[in-house]
């Protein structure tokens, strides 16, 4: 943990109000998609401890998403604070949503964010900022005015900072500047947390590891939904996006391909998930002679009874922050092959001891792992009860423990400095 002189405030965190002895806590994001950063926030919304927080969650523009899908996941006890709370701020980021913003748009977007959009919500986060005595900026959208307004600030960064930034000069000294303004900075696991301290040195004032949560009798339950299978044999899957600029599916499609062709499996390959590399990925499943055997099965609200049907789970990114997939899919018992890409995978499978890592981009190396997993029946059995080991260490008591000592720090420092 990384130390350093603080900020001025403009208030000491003593100002804002407490519910009883509980601490308020407010969780930003920018608006709801179809990511893992989203799935997680729920997480936590759903699993923090009500006895030591009392949560306010703020919105800065509600998204189609966020009316369909996850206001209905946000637990009831949560309060929702929507930013750009009127229609006129929200002219363009509509637009945005459904795909009718033009390069011009972008541009005089990008003009009214700056002269109408910002203004007005940072008078809202001042607001909003008097009842809490935690800001947790969950994707560090609100970097511009982090250590503002009185209470502690912590920021949660979701990606790997060097897959991000290390051949970005430029954007690299941005943010560093900006970080340096959070109380703290959390990094979802020790490689992500090892590269900030490297790249950033000490102009952090604190780094913490903050992983991701998972509710896992929740999980359970919803992969006991009922779920028209998806194909007429066993399977195995895959969750995430179709964004071929992270997820390689490409690599997951060539390595499936050599299965075939060479043989000994009757399982097909499931495909959950969303995007614009879909017609892309389709094409290339006929290219490699697999269509039959390939099931798109589209983006999912509940993934979780698919993923229980299946022999195991893969994923094939080229980088990721702390993958929520892997973490569910421990949580049911199922058999991981992830590729060790920076960051999440290797910490997630404890360096190779509950699932099977594999070189990014390895197709080979994923074929020969796959055809191990499913041809060998102990190491399948193996591989489920350690995946059912490991998921208790992201499970609710540990998350929430960690989560209170992070939170603690950040008060600790913050009422000294105040």
């Amino acid at each position: 943990m990384s130390t350093a002189a603080q900020l001025p405030r403009t208030a000491p965190v003593a100002s804002a109000p407490r519910d009883g002895d509980r601490i308020p806590v407010l969780f930003h994001i920018v608006d709801f998609g179809d990511g893992g950063i989203e799935s997680s926030l729920i997480q936590w919304l759903r699993i923090f401890d009500r006895a030591r927080f009392v949560v306010t969650l703020s919105v800065m523009h509600p998204s189609p998403a966020f009316h369909n899908r996850f206001r209905a996941l946000i637990p009831n006890d949560v309060e929702i604070e929507i930013l750009a709370d009127k229609a006129w701020l929200n002219y363009f980021q509509s637009r945005r949503y459904v795909n009718r913003l033009s390069k011009l748009g972008r541009v005089a977007r990008d003009v009214f964010n700056t002269l109408a959009v910002r203004p007005y919500v940072k008078r809202r986060v001042a607001e909003l900022a008097r009842r809490h005595a935690l800001i947790v900026d969950y994707d560090m959208s609100l970097r511009r005015l982090a250590g503002r307004f009185g209470p502690a600030w912590l920021g949660v960064n979701h990606f790997s900072f060097d897959a991000r930034l290390a051949h970005r000069a430029r954007k690299k000294r941005r943010l560093t500047a900006q970080f340096a303004r959070y109380d703290g900075v959390a990094a979802l696991n020790e490689h992500m947390a090892e590269e900030a301290r490297k790249m950033f040195g000490d102009a952090l004032k604190r780094l913490f590891v903050l992983p991701n949560a998972i509710d896992i009798d929740r999980i359970r339950d919803n992969a006991s939904a009922q779920e028209t299978p998806p194909c007429d044999a066993p399977y195995i899957v895959s969750v995430a996006r179709l964004d071929e600029i992270q997820k390689d599916h490409r690599t997951l499609l060539r390595a499936f391909a050599e299965l075939v062709r060479v043989g000994q499996i009757e399982e097909h390959l499931v495909i959950v998930g969303d995007g614009a590399f879909r017609g892309e990925l389709e094409a290339l499943a006929k290219e490699f002679g697999i269509a039959a055997r390939v099931h798109f099965a589209g983006y999912r609200n509940n993934p979780h009874a698919l993923v229980a049907g299946a022999r195991l789970q893969v994923l094939s990114s080229r980088y990721e922050g702390m993958p929520m997939v892997l973490l569910e899919a421990l949580a049911l018992g199922k058999p991981v092959i992830a590729s060790d890409c920076p960051t999440g995978p290797r910490e997630i499978l404890g360096d190779g001891r509950f699932g099977i890592l594999f070189d990014v981009g390895a197709a080979d190396q994923l074929a020969i792992a796959l055809r191990r997993v499913l041809t060998d029946e102990s190491l399948h059995k193996h591989m489920s009860a350690r995946a059912l080991e490991r998921a208790g260490e992201y499970g609710i008591a540990a998350s929430n423990e960690r989560f209170a000592r992070c939170a603690a720090a950040l008060l600790e420092a913050e009422a000294f400095a105040g």
